[in-house]
């Protein structure tokens, strides 16, 4: 049994790096989003959706604050289901709140976004995310 573990193990080497690229890759695609919108800051806040409160000023300082936070944690590996999942829900409230009119071509960005975090909500940090410094993985005794 613990030969096919070994086996096993061998064969998928290479996911935890893709996974590690992936949660690197969305992570500076977030943050470049980030800095992006703060560069921009006077034009983005003018048209900005009070989403979360009356003001839309405030709502996106506090929105452009929790995607660089989430970006962060994708990055580092910490919490990765929870940021993802996070992420995820708001590219769906980019579809269907702030982009309802603009039909498939409008929207394939942010479905594209959410494919990537549902892949990282199942698949979780890997084996090279922070996440493994503090949680031990349970090892479950299987037939194989």
């Amino acid at each position: 049994m613990i030969a096919k573990l070994n086996e096993l193990l061998r064969r998928y080497r290479h996911v935890d790096k893709a996974i590690l690229f992936l949660r690197l890759f969305i992570g500076a695609v977030i943050m470049l989003h980030v800095i992006g919108k703060l560069q921009r800051y006077d034009f983005m806040v003018v048209g900005y959706p009070p989403l979360l409160f009356n003001n839309g000023e405030a709502s996106f300082i506090i929105l452009t604050m929790l995607e660089a936070l989430f970006g962060a944690m994708l990055i580092i590996g910490f919490w990765v289901r929870f940021a993802a999942f996070i992420m995820a829900m708001g590219m769906f409230v980019d579809i269907f709140v702030i982009y309802p009119t603009l039909g498939w071509l409008g929207v394939e960005r942010q479905v594209l976004y959410i494919g990537i975090y549902a892949f990282l909500v199942i698949a979780g940090g890997g084996k090279y995310a922070i996440d493994g410094l503090f949680y031990q993985k349970k090892v479950y005794n299987e037939q194989m």
